[in-house]
């Protein structure tokens, strides 16, 4: 949800025009990119990481079993 919500602030800006931004180079990119990557790169590095322990999960049950006579 936090990265739809994320692309969703971008992608509505970009859209505009960057018309809702302040076009000085400190504020838009220190403040409007920087800050705000944080909000895309610690939910997508938690995803990322979700998805490898799913994986390395879902390997472990896929294996074949021996039976014990």
């Amino acid at each position: 949800g936090q990265l739809y919500g994320d692309v969703l602030y971008f992608v509505t800006e970009a859209r505009a025009g960057w018309t809702h931004s302040d076009p000085r180079p400190l504020y838009f990119w220190g403040y409007f990119v920087g800050v705000n990557a944080l909000w895309v790169l610690v939910p997508g590095a938690l995803l990322l990481d979700a998805c490898c322990q799913l994986s390395a999960a879902q390997r472990g049950l896929d294996r074949p079993r021996h039976k014990a006579h």
